[in-house]
C-alpha cells in the first residue's frame, strides 16, 4: 500500500472487510489482520486508482442507507446491506467491485500474507491455517508419479 492512499479510501476498504470477515469465535477478523492494506495493493497493483473507485461506490451505495453518511461511518449491519445491494446491482461493473474486494480479502484473510515479513523474507505460519485444518503448502509428495 503506497503512501500515496487516501486516508478515506482506506477507511472504505477497512469497513468493507470489516463487514466481510468480522471477528469471530475469538479469532481476528480481517480488520485486526490488516487485511484492507492487501487488498489495496492487489487492487492498486491490477488497475491503479482503482481503490479510489472502490471508495466513491461503496460512498455512493451508503446514501440508500443511511444518507449523508459515507460507507466507513455506517454500523456493520448498514455496511452489509450496502454490500448486499452493490451485488444485486443490474449492473455487473457495480457486482465486479464488490467481488475485487472479497476475492482479495479472503486472499488476505487466509493465505501467508498476514505473516510474511517482505523486509526480513521471514514467514511464520499464520495461526488461521491451524483454525481452518490446512496443514500448509508442501513440496510434493515423493510417490506421487512413480510410474512418470
Amino acid at each position: 500500500m503506497g503512501a500515496e492512499t487516501d486516508p478515506e479510501v482506506v477507511a472504505a476498504i477497512r469497513a468493507a472487510v470489516d463487514a466481510m470477515l468480522p471477528p469471530t469465535d475469538g479469532r481476528p477478523g480481517a480488520v485486526e489482520l490488516g487485511v484492507e492494506r492487501h487488498v489495496i495493493e492487489q487492487a492498486e497493483g491490477a488497475m491503479q486508482g482503482s481503490t479510489d473507485l472502490m471508495a466513491a461506490l461503496l460512498n455512493a451505495f451508503a446514501e440508500s442507507v443511511r444518507p449523508g453518511a459515507g460507507f466507513a461511518a455506517l454500523s456493520r449491519d448498514e455496511r452489509v446491506r450496502v454490500l448486499r445491494e452493490m451485488y444485486a446491482d443490474e449492473a455487473q461493473d457495480i457486482r465486479d467491485v464488490v467481488d475485487t474486494i472479497q476475492i482479495f480479502a479472503v486472499g488476505g484473510m487466509y493465505s501467508e500474507w498476514t505473516t510474511f515479513d517482505p523486509k526480513t523474507r521471514r514467514l511464520e505460519r499464520p495461526a488461521i491455517w491451524d483454525d481452518v485444518g490446512y496443514h500448509g503448502p508442501v513440496d510434493g509428495i515423493p510417490d506421487y508419479r512413480v510410474d512418470a
